[in-house]
């Protein structure tokens, strides 16, 4: 268990736990490289958090650039999104671990983002094959080692090596044979392991001689059969993906070498069609049986239809003082029609076994007529056919062991592989069915966003795409690392500057980006601060302020959106604050800062640093009253608030005082 302690976090309990769930620490091992963390969320006591906290650790650790609950939350929603169009379920847990990385990590961002574009060339360039791919993908799952309680005995030779088999007695029965004993004690029972020497010359059915040395599958092959058994459905999905037609692509060459190796798969999985063609024998014969003697019976009396018999007065009373020699004269007048009637029978009987290689006893049948088949000749033939099942069923399972102890590492392998392709498949289909694109990453020491076509897709309708950006865009239309957005109540300010967040978050994640267009320049951190509802306590205050100070005041390159955070406290104080807070922010190049708010040009009025203000304006009212907004944002035009648009809405929509009282509040402002 060495080489998995070393791994930060895990001790001796835990790397038992994975080994044992796992079926030895080297698969631990690789779970934990290729990022298998839907077998390893398996594990009894293993979260799928716990899972992904594992694999981050052994890759070093990632840093979430994610730095808040809400930006988290956001993200989560996005990785909510995406999931349904991801087919397999460990594809789906996967899809966890793509977290927003900082761009410290760019490396493993451009790794993500070349196997994006290779998904996206493959779901374009082959839509029927990777439809196809979807449905094939849903049965694949991380396979299951059938660590299972097997009805077989093992018989070793001493002591020391029940204690060198330790590991496989939770598999099957072992025992120690006594220095007396050989293997003729154990002959009765129908599978045996036998370790060690004075082993049978000829092998009995269901019996393996094995040295301590083999592999656990070899002494106990049963499990080979219960590990096809307990993973048929994702064996079969991966021979149909081995049939599946991919054109030349990145994908198809991933998908080619994660199954190359794999030709034995199918046969090792599926029921041979002599151990079929035995089955159908041994069930069908007592049916065949009764049918061949109603055959015989009836061949007899057909012809016999046109035979006479006369005597004459003599041979009467001859026969009637001797009934044997009458039997004697009717045997003889119809013995050639019943001998022949009993060789079709035969030649029947001889049909029915030969697929199968049995012959069929001379003696088949115990009476001429009415036909009545050999008991002890049919006995003989179950014996025959039972023997040939057991020989044919331990010819296979050799054949199968083999075939599961070659390719056991490689379909651990494969199947993770397979897994990985779904996920990025599945991130395809979701960016093709948003309209996503891969946005364009800039080399800047300045944290800035360029956004053509913003279309925020969690809004549940067809948003109209928009235009924005801010950060250090000199010369550009968007220059600007302090913005504040301002204008109308409902007018989609919100759901800007969440969209915003969603092409950051996802853009640091190397995944496509709800937009047409997107240039970005990486950042560290992202923070992301929802609206805050009603006015916070002393102590509430006290911590988001200094959280908001180490924030702006950190040499970490960042994106900081915030929605409305004048709500931390009264409006004139607020504007105070935060506009202390945006002047220590505008002294370094590091901060982009998108800022929703009500108290625009409050704030502005009190800073030093010169601040870019955007606007969302509300033009009036609609025949059905509702708000006329221009949801694209007037760069460095601010716009106000709607309160006498909402009051104007409510006095039309209102009666008698409450009317009045509406519009004498509007006569005011």
């Amino acid at each position: 268990m060495n080489d998995l302690m070393e791994i930060p976090g895990v001790g001796e309990s835990l790397a038992k736990k994975l080994a044992d769930g796992l079926g030895g620490e080297s698969e631990a091992i690789r779970a934990i490289r290729e990022k298998d963390i839907a077998s390893l969320s398996e594990i009894d006591g293993i979260s799928l958090d716990r899972a992904i906290r594992m694999v981050s650790e052994f890759s070093g650790g990632v840093n979430n650039a994610a730095r808040n609950k809400d930006g988290q939350k956001l993200h989560n929603a996005m990785i909510h999104d995406i999931e349904p169009f991801i087919s397999s379920s460990p594809g789906k847990s996967k899809l966890r671990i793509l977290q927003p990385l900082s761009v410290d990590s760019i490396e493993e961002i451009n790794d993500r983002r070349d196997r994006v574009s290779e998904a996206i060339s493959f779901v374009s360039k082959y839509p029927e094959a990777a439809e196809n791919w979807g449905r094939i993908a849903k049965s694949i799952s991380p396979l299951n080692r059938a660590n299972v309680k097997i009805d077989r005995l093992i018989v070793v030779q001493n002591s020391d090596d029940l204690e060198h088999l330790a590991t496989v007695e939770k598999f099957a029965r072992i025992v120690v044979r006594e220095s007396r004993e050989t293997w003729r004690d154990y002959e009765g029972i129908p599978r045996v392991t036998w370790i060690g020497p004075n082993q049978p010359t000829d092998i009995p059915p269901g019996w393996r001689i094995c040295s301590l040395g083999d592999s656990l599958w070899k002494m106990i092959p049963e499990l080979s059969l219960r590990f096809i058994e307990s993973n048929y459905k994702t064996l079969f999905a991966m021979t149909q993906l081995r049939k599946l037609e991919i054109g030349p692509c990145g994908i198809g060459e991933r998908v080619n070498n994660a199954l190359d190796g794999l030709d034995k798969l199918e046969s090792m999985i599926t029921r041979e069609a002599s151990e079929n063609a035995i089955e159908e024998v041994r069930d069908s014969l007592w049916t065949e049986i009764k049918n061949i003697q109603t055959s015989v019976d009836d061949l007899i009396v057909a012809a016999t239809q046109e035979h006479r018999l006369s005597l004459d007065g003599s041979e009467m009373l001859s026969y009637y003082t001797d009934s044997s020699g009458l039997q004697n004269r009717l045997k003889y007048e119809v013995s050639e029609s019943i001998e022949f009637a009993l060789e079709e029978g035969r030649g029947r009987l001889e049909k029915f076994l030969s697929p199968i290689g049995i012959k069929a006893p001379i003696d088949c049948f115990q009476s001429d007529y009415p036909c009545l088949f050999n008991k002890s000749a049919l006995a003989t033939i179950e014996e025959e056919i039972d023997l040939l099942i057991s020989m044919k069923k331990d010819e296979i399972l050799r054949k199968r062991v083999q075939s599961a102890i070659l390719l056991s590492d490689k379909l651990n392998k494969s199947v993770s592989e397979i897994i990985d392709v779904d996920l990025w498949i599945g991130i395809a289909r979701w960016s093709k069915e948003r309209r996503c694109n891969l946005p364009k990453i800039i080399n800047d020491s300045s944290p800035s966003c360029k956004i053509r076509g913003l279309r925020h897709p969690l809004l549940g309708v067809d948003p109209v795409p928009i235009d924005y950006g801010f950060g250090s865009l000199p010369g550009q239309s968007f220059d600007g690392s302090i913005v504040l957005l301002t204008g109308a109540n409902s007018g989609g300010k919100t759901s800007l500057i969440e969209g915003v967040g969603i092409i950051l978050l996802l853009a640091h994640s190397g995944l496509p980006v709800p937009s047409d267009e997107a240039e970005i320049s990486l950042a560290e951190e992202i923070h992301i601060m929802s609206k805050v509802i009603g006015t916070q306590s002393a102590g509430a205050l006290e911590r988001t302020l200094i959280g908001l100070a180490s924030i702006v005041d950190s040499d970490s390159k960042k994106f900081v959106l915030a929605d409305e955070l004048e709500a931390i406290t009264e409006p004139e104080a607020a504007a105070g604050i935060l506009a202390g807070l945006l002047d220590v922010a505008a002294k370094n190049s590091v901060n982009a800062i998108l800022m929703v708010t009500h108290i625009g040009s409050s704030i502005c009025k009190k800073m030093e640093f010169k601040a870019r203000v955007d606007g969302i304006e509300a033009k009036g009212l609609d025949e059905e009253l509702e708000l006329i907004v221009d949801r694209v944002p007037r760069i460095g035009i601010p716009a106000r608030s709607t309160p006498e648009l909402i009051l104007k809405r409510l006095e039309a929509r209102s009666v008698g005082t409450k009317s009045k009282v509406f519009k004498s509040i509007l006569d005011r402002l």
